[in-house]
């Protein structure tokens, strides 16, 4: 978890709460207000970097994510006291850093792998959602082009769970592993059929409008699917490819700690007067 507070630590404050609990007139409400005004702040600050916006002092995202952004939550330990946090794997991700990450030394031998009978490898099919071309926050946007092609294709859905399917195949371990099954007959786009490079016809081609995960005809979304492969001699396998770079640490959270710390400083004072009627 990744976490940081907005609370304020005023001698003065500490002091007047005491001296005004002891007469019996209650807190300082507008105070309060202030600090919890404070801390949305703070979360909308940190939600506007995860969705690729500016943070001074920190490395804008190359990725932004719609999933970091409402991981973003607030929490309220004392009416002057509140405490903004991400339990997203992905906050602590760039608050901390990662080392260079070779996914074919890895994702092809996860419980969720596959098995060639052909070559006898390990590969893994990794899903890539795509956004419409209007939204945010996503690494994948299709083109105005693509989307009026796809927005009308019959949906990929999913009949059978791979938890409750009778087809089973082992995986890199091993292990009988049940498979997903589909529906018949979906839509899938054919590169041939879109404007533009040969990388974006090679990127989106495959692509499917599909169903939501509880497999009931919903919005859904749409995917291409890519295979990372054990095999050295598959496309996949070349030195760059499913190469995830190293990533230097980001100070979020101390960025949005001094962000906060200026914004205590120009309006408690303020509020403790308003309080008092000073």
């Amino acid at each position: 978890m990744v976490r940081m507070n907005v609370a304020t630590n005023n001698s003065v404050l500490a002091e007047l709460q005491y001296v005004l609990a002891k007469a019996g007139q209650g807190a300082l409400p507008r105070t309060a207000s202030t600090l919890n005004a404070g801390a949305n702040f703070v979360q909308g600050k940190w939600r506007e970097f995860a969705m690729g916006g500016e943070l001074q002092g920190v490395e804008k995202l190359k990725n932004p994510s719609n999933g970091y952004a409402r991981s973003i939550k607030v929490k309220k330990l004392s009416p002057f006291n509140y405490e903004i946090y991400s339990e997203a794997a992905i906050a602590e991700r760039i608050e901390k850093g990662t080392p260079e990450l070779d996914m074919k030394k890895t994702h092809p031998f996860g419980p969720r792998s596959r098995v060639s009978e052909k070559t006898g490898y390990s590969y893994l099919i990794v899903p890539m959602r795509w956004s419409t071309p209007k939204a945010t926050g996503f690494k994948n946007i299709m083109p105005e082009s693509v989307y009026s092609i796809v927005k009308s294709f019959k949906k990929m859905q999913t009949d059978v769970s791979a938890d409750n399917s009778s087809i089973k195949t082992k995986n890199a371990r091993g292990q009988m592993v049940g498979r997903a099954q589909y529906n018949k007959g979906y839509s899938r786009l054919r590169g041939m059929d879109i404007a533009g490079t040969i990388e974006q016809k090679t990127r989106m081609s495959g692509m499917v409008r599909s169903t939501d995960d509880t497999g009931k005809n919903r919005s859904g979304g749409y995917f291409t699917f890519r295979i990372i492969s054990a095999n050295p001699n598959s496309k996949s396998f070349q030195k760059n490819a499913w190469v995830r770079p190293e990533q230097p640490a980001r100070n979020v959270t101390k960025s949005l700690a001094d962000y906060s710390q200026r914004f205590i400083e120009e309006t408690v004072e303020a509020a403790i007067m308003e309080d008092l009627g000073l």
